[in-house]
């Protein structure tokens, strides 16, 4: 068994991660190395134990316990070991050449979080009064113990600690020195021993607040952009556009009642003819006008609704263009067409 375990583990001796590591774990390191399984446990769990740990650091020695605990035949331990490994690295991976024996906990593992719809998560922004940062952690599988949070003044290096409780939701008071002016953070999820789970910043490249008066100005500036960008001219063109339809459907209609007028007259009902026959350029005359008629009101309404929307929304009509009526009439910017024939 031992063998078969040698064998299954040479593929991932050479893909061993490089760490800026402590000295628990370059031992920890070296009897995995060595295929001493009971030895790679126990140094593993010395330097988790330790704290002190990244979060590279945190995912590479649960990896360790995971494997020495499937080797040493503790399923459930190696199983535990993986889901926390996956939980601070989701793109764990191990070695395809590990024995099934090794392999089946770490995907038990990779079964739990893919049945999980939640993951490990730390975010924080700043509140909008500007006097709080505002701290989220979502931890589904109970795996943080506190939080570790350096913050001060923009530019000042050595940040002072505060140890806040793992909830869900936090409202951090800035410190009055801050208050007001830019800062910057670093953000840790810890577990009972101290190593990291989860992070925002680093020592190196925290992450930077702006002051609340540069974060007014680009608000304000952006709303006076939005002010500006807002043109009163879409829904005057459209309404006028719209009048104009609706007053050209009224000189049509007109014109069809005195075709209709000219059409039931004594001049259409002389004897040996028709009516059709006797006044048919009237009947076309009528027939043409109410078309026009029926057109030009349908492309007048739809202008003014159009006209209402964008002077309501701001925006202009969902639709580039607006179809009015059974005529096929639409409207197209300013302008208006027919597809139908008059």
């Amino acid at each position: 068994m031992k063998r078969l375990l040698l064998l299954s583990c040479l593929g991932l001796l050479f893909t061993t991660p490089a760490f800026a590591e402590s000295r628990a774990l370059v031992d920890a390191e070296q009897a995995y190395q060595s295929v001493d399984f009971p030895a790679t446990h126990t140094l593993a769990r010395k330097a988790l134990e330790a704290g002190g740990n990244d979060r590279e650091q945190t995912a590479r020695l649960y990896v360790l316990l995971g494997i020495s605990a499937a080797a040493l035949g503790d399923a459930e331990e190696a199983k535990a070991n993986f889901v926390v490994a996956l939980a601070v690295k989701p793109s764990l991976k191990l070695d395809q050449g590990l024995s099934p024996k090794v392999r089946d906990p770490y995907l038990e593992a990779r079964g739990y979080w893919a049945a999980t719809s939640d993951r490990l998560a730390l975010t924080a922004k700043s509140s909008r009064d500007a006097q709080h940062l505002v701290i989220q952690l979502r931890d589904p599988a109970s795996l943080v113990s506190k939080l570790d949070l350096h913050l001060a003044a923009r530019g000042v290096s050595a940040r002072p600690s505060f140890s806040l409780a793992a909830a869900p939701s936090t409202r951090f008071p800035l410190p009055r020195a801050v208050q007001g002016h830019s800062y910057e953070y670093t953000l840790r999820a810890l577990d009972r021993f101290g190593n990291v789970l989860s992070e925002r910043g680093s020592d190196t490249d925290p992450v930077l607040v702006p002051a609340p008066s540069a974060q007014t100005n680009d608000r304000a500036n952006g709303g006076t952009a939005a002010a500006h960008g807002r043109s009163y001219l879409l829904p005057a063109t459209l309404g006028i556009a719209g009048l104009g339809a609706v007053a050209a459907g009224i000189v049509f209609h007109i014109k069809r009642e005195n075709a209709a007028h000219d059409w039931n007259s004594p001049n259409c009902e002389q004897s040996g003819q028709t009516r059709g026959q006797q006044c048919h350029e009237v009947d076309d005359r009528r027939s043409s006008n109410e078309r026009l008629a029926i057109g030009f009101y349908a492309a007048g309404g739809a202008l003014l609704t159009g006209s209402l929307i964008a002077l309501v929304t701001g925006r202009p009509p969902a639709s580039p263009s607006l179809r009015a009526g059974l005529l096929g009439c639409s409207v197209a910017g300013a302008g208006v067409s027919c597809d139908g024939k008059f």
